[in-house]
């Protein structure tokens, strides 16, 4: 939530790129450093979002049995059948789903903001996720927006209280498995359900806990991308008007916002045997904290890494960590965002910001603003 987050990283990095932070915590902040570790088969998976939540919080037991928590076998179960989600074929499938949405919503922002500020958090960037999960789900559009939408968009979720999605989708998911017993829904759950070609199955707490994963994360953290990248482009007025006059260079806007304010800052290894990284000797146990956020931005790795350069190459950035737990939801995620701005820039508009940024403060583990006052007016010619 702090102004000075970016700044705060880069010292830690300059200071020691694997910082001991006590507790059996070490910061890993060098782009190389992170990038050899997430990609290192001895590590395991780490207990990081759950630590963030209160290992005994009341959403422990689900993240522990979810995809980012699992090892070995169990994860390559899990992670084959979670991935046919998220296949080139599906996702081509649906682009024109996200395209309609995202014109459907994007026209009645257009017309508030043409009026008075409008919050671009609310209006598009929340809902647009919200609206393709609902669509994998194949679950009703009424009983979505009962259900579901509330504990991401609902006026009584408290701006603090990081338990409430997780919570409120554990009940959920666990009273539609039982119903549909037997039935085919159509949707993720029925993938998840179902055996992969050795005839392996996840228990029903696994298939429940990554049903929440995937809603959990597929709408906070690409509503905090979409979001996001229009905060870089407003900060960045030369930037913003390339992108409304060539559509060509959307793609790099987001792989650059991606890399320079990732909503998904942070993941995390745990050492089950002694470990050396970076000269620094990690003793068995220890919890290895990645912040993407100082990674992308090593100048090692990037030239001038602190600005906005839609014409960089960011291929190299790491938001979607690597290795084994490389984030499923990648190709996704950017063409959400690709396609919102495609549509957001065809109105034509110019956008402002009206009010001053205040950062999420109810989910632990993504930097994105809380809500975007926004207003938009046609740009002359």
């Amino acid at each position: 939530m702090r102004d000075d987050y970016f700044a705060i990283w880069k010292r830690i990095r300059e200071h020691a790129p694997v910082y001991d932070a006590g507790e059996g915590v070490f910061l890993v902040t060098e782009w190389d450093l992170v990038n050899s570790a997430l990609r290192n088969p001895i590590l395991r998976a780490g207990s990081g979002v759950s630590a963030a939540f209160g290992q005994d919080s009341p959403v422990e037991s689900v993240v522990r049995n979810w995809l980012m928590s699992l090892n070995g076998d169990e994860h390559r179960l899990a992670r084959g059948l979670v991935s046919r989600v998220f296949s080139p074929r599906s996702l081509a499938q649906l682009e024109p789903i996200i395209r309609q949405t995202a014109r459907t919503l994007i026209r009645p922002f257009i017309e508030t903001a043409n009026q008075r500020p409008a919050d671009f958090v609310a209006a598009v960037a929340s809902k647009l996720p919200s609206e393709v999960v609902r669509n994998l789900f194949a679950i009703d559009a009424l009983e979505w927006a009962t259900h579901v939408e509330p504990l991401f968009l609902g006026e009584t979720v408290h701006r603090h209280d990081g338990f409430a999605a997780v919570q409120g989708l554990t009940p959920y998911f666990q009273d539609k498995i039982q119903q549909s017993r037997g039935q085919r829904t159509g949707g993720i759950v029925d993938m998840l359900s179902s055996a992969d070609k050795q005839n392996e199955c996840l228990s029903e707490a696994e298939v429940i806990a990554n049903s929440v994963l995937i809603v959990t994360a597929a709408i906070d953290t690409t509503a905090g991308l979409i979001a996001n990248t229009l905060v870089e482009l407003m900060e960045n007025s030369g930037a913003i008007s390339r992108v409304q006059a060539d559509a060509a260079l959307i793609s790099g806007a987001v792989d650059e916002s991606l890399r320079h304010c990732p909503s998904a800052p942070s993941s995390t290894r745990r050492t089950p045997v002694d470990f050396e990284l970076g000269g620094v000797r990690i003793p068995a146990g220890s919890d290895l904290f990645f912040s993407f956020t100082a990674a992308n931005r090593d100048p090692k790795m990037f030239a001038d890494p602190d600005i906005y350069d839609i014409d960089r190459d960011a291929s190299a950035l790491l938001t979607f960590g690597g290795g084994a737990h490389f984030c499923l939801g990648a190709g996704l995620a950017r063409m959400e965002a690709r396609v919102v701005f495609e549509e957001l820039f065809v109105a034509g508009c110019g956008f402002a910001l009206e009010e001053p940024i205040r950062w999420r403060a109810n989910n632990p583990v993504v930097r994105a603003p809380e809500r975007l006052m926004v207003s938009c007016a046609a740009i002359s010619t």
